[in-house]
């Protein structure tokens, strides 16, 4: 038998022969790139093609591939290369130091986010003012006063304008006057509170008809020192009632106004002013008007009361009554 050409077509050929069968021209050109012995039968002749062609298939002779003598030393010259951190290439960076480095930098991106969404910074506390004390519950009450029938001992009048108890505090009738500007008067409690301390003021009033020439004020001052015609004090939080219309009023001078702090005839009104050091908030049946830093003294005790302000003869059916008036401090721990 000769040697098999495994680099030609003869694959091809010995499968054409295989086919067709003995006495084909295929199977004559096959038996011709195959030296057989003289005298073979066909079945001879076509395990001899059989046989050559499974061999040439297999591919023994070309298809083994066997590492060289020196294969073995490269590789573990290659790994101890690699593991070599002093032979490696300047500047660059092994890929898992790479992996680490950037999952670290994404660990304190997402932990700077929570942070900065749950901590409040100090702006954002400013903007929003009064949310200790909207979270603050006021239940002592230190002062309970009705104005049903008389004037307590624990309260102080003020002020040019007279003031009676008669069915609520309510500025009395005088005589006539054509004065144009406004003459006050009003009540304040003796007891005042720290500055420090937490506290509500609570007041219930009746304005029978809404007029620009009688006012009502509730206030919480710093320097109870009443002067003046309006018996106004030099720092005072307010809130106010002039034709029909609330504001509030801090000692800076600035005037607030709000939606639905309109007032009708006859209506009952129920106001609760909030404050701690630093910040105020106002509320008028139960919704609130205003809430900022109140601007009073940080380290003065605060003074509470009420003020009336007429313009000429006052209508006893027409002007404002306080019903009653509470102080309040956070439940006791």
């Amino acid at each position: 038998m000769t040697d098999l050409d495994f680099e030609s077509s003869q694959l091809q050929l010995l499968t054409d022969a295989l086919r067709a069968g003995p006495g084909t021209p295929e199977w004559r050109a096959a038996m011709e790139s195959v030296a057989v012995a003289g005298g073979t039968q066909a079945a001879d002749e076509y395990k001899l093609l059989y046989a050559a062609r499974e061999r040439l298939a297999s591919g023994r002779q070309y298809r083994e591939v066997r590492a060289g003598p020196a294969f073995t030393r490269k590789v573990f010259d290659a790994i101890e290369h690699e593991g070599d951190t002093n032979g490696a290439t300047p500047g660059a960076m092994p890929a898992a130091n790479l992996i680490a480095a950037v999952s670290a930098l994404v660990i304190l991106s997402v932990l700077a986010m929570v942070v900065w969404i749950i901590v409040p910074t100090r702006e954002t506390r400013q903007q929003q003012p009064g949310s200790d004390l909207a979270q603050t519950y006021f239940v002592d009450r230190i002062v309970d006063a009705t104005f049903a029938n008389r004037l307590g001992d624990d309260w102080t009048l003020f002020g040019k304008l007279p003031i009676e108890t008669k069915n609520g505090l309510r500025p009395r009738a005088a005589a006539d006057s054509t004065d144009a500007t406004y003459t006050g008067g009003g009540v304040f409690h003796k007891r005042t509170i720290d500055a420090k301390q937490p506290f509500a003021v609570e007041a219930t009033l009746r304005i029978p008809k809404p007029a620009d020439a009688g006012v009502v004020q509730v206030f919480v001052t710093d320097t109870p020192t009443f002067s003046g015609d309006n018996a106004m004090t030099p720092r005072e939080l307010v809130w106010h009632v002039r034709g029909g219309q609330a504001t509030v009023a801090t000692p800076d001078g600035a005037v607030e106004l709000s939606d639905g702090a309109n007032i009708r005839p006859g209506q009952r009104i129920n106001v609760r002013i909030t404050a701690n050091q630093s910040d105020a908030a106002v509320e008028m049946n139960g919704r609130k008007l205003w809430s900022g830093p109140h601007k009073l003294d940080p380290a003065k005790p605060r003074a509470v009361g009420v003020r009336f302000l007429t313009q000429g003869k006052v209508d006893e059916k027409a002007a404002p009554a306080v019903e009653s008036m509470r102080v309040l401090l956070p439940q006791k721990q």
